[in-house]
């Protein structure tokens, strides 16, 4: 299952308890800024499915993001793909979250 979440609800989600936080941007990107807590595994990489399933536990829920949402909706389909069961994608992607907590 695949759920897009705006922005107060993915961070009512993600806020005061573990979860599993993807960053799924580049490298550059990611040390530019990031949300606290968050793990990179960049989608554009041709091992992003055996990095994922290597980082995460795809039987517990997953929340995604990329900068604008783009990315993190491939991440969502090629985290299904192998098996995850609950995903949670940030729509708008870091650009909501910075315009949202300045």
């Amino acid at each position: 299952m695949i759920k897009i979440l705006t922005l107060p609800e993915f961070k009512a989600q993600i806020e005061n308890k573990p979860v599993q936080l993807l960053d799924v941007r580049t490298e550059m990107e990611y040390d530019l800024g990031k949300i606290e807590g968050s793990t990179l595994i960049n989608v554009q990489s041709s091992d992003f499915e055996e990095l994922a399933a290597q980082k995460v536990n795809l039987d517990e829920p997953i929340y995604l993001y990329c900068r604008s949402g783009m990315r993190s909706q491939i991440a969502a389909k090629l985290l299904e793909n192998i098996g995850a069961k609950e995903i949670y994608d940030l729509q708008g992607g870091y650009v909501s979250w910075i315009q949202n907590n300045k």
